[in-house]
């Protein structure tokens, strides 16, 4: 195998691993044991993350509050943030290692005396 073939197929294989990686679901903690779905790094759903903050007791304000509020609709925000965020560059590292292989390709030389 060729180092071009090599890096051809490294390059491909993170580059769909990464797009894989964006579109797997994101979730987050309740901190109860169970989680809330954010959707994924291409399309988020926040809708539990929403009704997560508006059932929270934290929501209610009172002047001795001392229960900190959780907010998971910027918990998802950042977890999905932090997807995108090393997802998509490693990606394009990836895809524009494949493609400089592709098209770097040099024809084989010609032995010394052939016509």
């Amino acid at each position: 195998m060729t180092v071009h073939k090599l890096v051809q197929l490294v390059g491909g294989v993170i580059a769909l691993a990464c797009a894989f990686a964006l579109v797997v679901p994101v979730s987050i903690s309740d901190g109860g044991g169970g989680a809330i779905g954010c959707g994924n790094a291409v399309a988020p759903q926040l809708a539990d993350a929403l009704d997560a903050n508006a059932q929270r007791v934290a929501n209610v304000p009172t002047v001795e509050s001392t229960v900190p509020h959780t907010n998971y609709v910027a918990q998802c925000q950042s977890s999905l943030s932090g997807r995108r965020g090393w997802a998509i560059p490693v990606a394009a590292v990836g895809l524009v290692a494949a493609l400089a292989a592709l098209f770097t390709q040099r024809e084989p030389a010609a032995a010394p005396g052939s016509p």
